[in-house]
């Protein structure tokens, strides 16, 4: 997150009593997603390496934050423009490395109600406290995540990403809404929600729980750590009041905070 958002915002709350969610809150702004890059590398300890087809190799090795050694990383990410991966050619990475975070995480803008405001396959926003309480926030977002233990470079596109509290078990969780990667990626946990300005902020970590990606993982591997912290996601509100100055100098430990994110 850019500071100046995280001071305006952060300010703004402190200057005014959390309510929680309150009727008819809608979903608007932008969400930022931040990877804990060691925590993806080592989210299962160790694993068998295997060729380009998941043949095994019969070679297991130690996971690490380390070149060859990482479980699973990031290693693209796609914005409003991307309409879907195409086969082999966005599958078949080769030798590849992390991405580079940017500062406060990756920024991806809380897509329209109605229409489609990116390019096709966005999941449309259609959440509501009070008529849609499991509608989806749709997020102009999509990952591709690379294993060093598949060789040469096959990887996994989570294309589209959205942000729904799920009617299965009322838990909210990040998805991926189009292509085959489609499913439940991560479960939020530390879940802070309420409304700002008529719109909902959201401030959650996030791990596999028991999502459809790691169901699919734990049947290859058999000892993720479910619970492990993968990294942190903020739904931000595009309004927000402007603070006083007073309350600015209140915030001065908070943002310090947002800054070491």
């Amino acid at each position: 997150m850019k500071i100046a958002t995280g001071l305006v915002f952060a300010a703004s709350l402190s200057a005014s009593a959390s309510a929680g969610v309150l009727a008819n809150t809608t979903a608007n702004g932008t969400a930022y997603m931040t990877i804990d890059r060691a925590a993806w590398a080592t989210v299962a300890p160790s694993a068998e390496y295997t060729d380009i087809s998941g043949t095994p190799s019969g070679v297991i090795g130690a996971s690490a934050d380390e070149n060859g050694k990482r479980w699973m990383f990031a290693d693209r990410f796609e914005g409003a423009g991307w309409t879907g991966a195409h086969y082999p050619t966005d599958y078949l990475t080769g030798p590849t490395a992390p991405l580079t975070q940017p500062v406060g995480g990756f920024a991806m803008a809380v897509n329209s109600y109605g229409v489609n405001s990116f390019a096709a396959n966005h999941k449309i926003t259609d959440y509501n406290s009070t008529t849609n309480p499991n509608g989806w926030i749709g997020l102009a977002g999509s990952f591709r995540a690379t294993s060093d233990f598949n060789e040469p470079g096959a990887s996994v596109w989570w294309e589209h990403l959205a942000v729904r509290q799920d009617p299965m078990d009322s838990i909210w969780k990040i998805f991926a809404t189009s292509g085959p990667g489609q499913g439940s990626l991560f479960e939020l946990r530390n879940v802070v929600t309420e409304t700002v300005g008529g719109k909902l902020h959201l401030s959650a970590d996030y791990v596999f729980g028991s999502t459809d990606w790691l169901n699919f993982f734990q049947d290859a591997n058999g000892h993720l750590d479910t619970e492990l912290v993968l990294g942190h996601i903020e739904i931000v509100p595009e309004t927000i009041p402007a603070p006083g100055v007073g309350a600015l100098l209140a915030m001065g430990g908070v943002i310090a905070a947002r800054r070491r994110r």
